[in-house]
């Protein structure tokens, strides 16, 4: 990383790692609503359902971010 200090490429390798973990935080959430839906423990359920929300709005916004020119940038730099 001390390599790409401050270099474009750097930060379209960060945005997309952390998309890479909301992807499986999602999914993992995904499965508990469901497994707490199946227990009949409604209140998790709903619990698990606002912090799913909350990882989407987070993968949204990482999404935006990577559209919103780091991507490109990154490319720019490596042609």
């Amino acid at each position: 990383m001390s390599e790409y200090k401050g270099a474009p490429a750097l930060d379209a390798g960060l945005v997309a790692a952390a998309q890479a973990v909301e992807h499986y935080e999602i999914a993992r959430y995904g499965t508990l609503i469901v497994w707490a839906e199946q227990l009949g423990m409604s209140e998790a359920a709903e619990l698990l359902k606002t912090t799913l929300s909350e990882e989407e709005l987070t993968d949204e916004a990482l999404s935006a971010l990577g559209e919103s020119g780091v991507n490109e940038r990154a490319m720019q730099q490596a042609a």
